[in-house]
């Protein structure tokens, strides 16, 4: 029986700690995911306007030639 008490003392503290981890890190990777996204959604926006630009402007190329 008392081998297994550093086992479980083991166990039990990584299971506090890894909660404790979870508590003050998934906050901050819900906000990076968030910023991440935020991103992602403005590239988007700005690669559709280039290319509703671009297109724009070769109709306009050739039409003037």
């Amino acid at each position: 029986m008392r081998t297994f008490a550093p086992l479980a003392f083991t166990a039990i503290s990584g299971v506090i700690l890894w909660k404790l981890f979870a508590t003050i890190m998934l906050p901050f990777l819900a906000m990076l995911l968030g910023l991440v996204g935020t991103i992602v959604k403005f590239a988007l926006i700005a690669g559709v306007v280039f290319f509703i630009y671009s297109t724009i402007r070769k109709r306009r190329d050739e039409a003037q030639v």
